[in-house]
């Protein structure tokens, strides 16, 4: 895989399927749904949310896409839980969290998706997967063979790359106790710049 691949994002393809029955890794959403907030974990103060989402947008630092950061209101989404049980309510979300948007279809959601899988195991901060523009059995054997089980959405129509303002996964979101997030859209992520990233936004452990 190319520095030029992991710089330049996905876009949407087909993916094929081994002709076994179809696994199910993924862990229940219920315990992400109402969760008590974090005081460590507000955001910066911003304006208040233009209709496609944005925030604000400030200068920001090394690997922010473009130097700009940008804070975002969740949107009014609802996304099924890839385990089954009641959907989940983009807007309602309260953080400490991170959303991290993948597909079977991108290389360098392959790349950091182990390094979410951890962060989740750690207990650090919770992760949320939503599997954008993809089929749910591509998206459940690729999760399989990485062995991510962490709580997933699925959003086949991707509404919610759209209504970040984003065209390319992977694409990552910071959720402060107020609702709103950080976008980060740039190369694939570590364990190491995941871990700088959760400690700029949320503090220390």
């Amino acid at each position: 895989m190319t520095a030029a691949t992991l710089l330049a994002g996905c876009t949407a393809s087909g993916a094929a399927q081994p002709d076994e029955p179809v696994p199910q890794p993924f862990a229940a959403c219920a315990p992400l749904i109402g969760g008590p907030a974090a005081p460590n974990a507000t955001l910066p103060s911003s304006d208040t949310a233009a209709p496609g989402g944005t925030a604000a947008t400030a200068s920001g630092g090394a690997g922010s896409g473009g130097g700009k950061t940008r804070v975002i209101r969740l949107p009014d989404l609802s996304l099924d839980c890839m385990a089954g049980g009641a959907p989940v309510r983009l807007a309602e979300l309260r953080g400490p969290l991170v959303i991290n948007l993948w597909a079977s279809w991108c290389p360098p959601c392959r790349q950091e998706l182990p390094a979410f899988q951890r962060l989740a195991e750690s207990g650090r901060v919770p992760v949320l997967g939503v599997v954008t523009e993809d089929g749910r059995d591509a998206a459940a054997w690729l999760a399989d063979e990485l062995k991510v089980s962490l709580p997933t959405v699925y959003d086949r129509s991707g509404g919610l790359k759209t209504a970040v303002g984003e065209n390319l996964l992977p694409l990552t979101l910071f959720v402060g106790a107020d609702g709103r997030a950080t976008v980060y859209r740039d190369v694939a992520l570590t364990d190491q710049t995941l871990a700088q990233r959760v400690e700029q936004h949320f503090g220390r452990a």
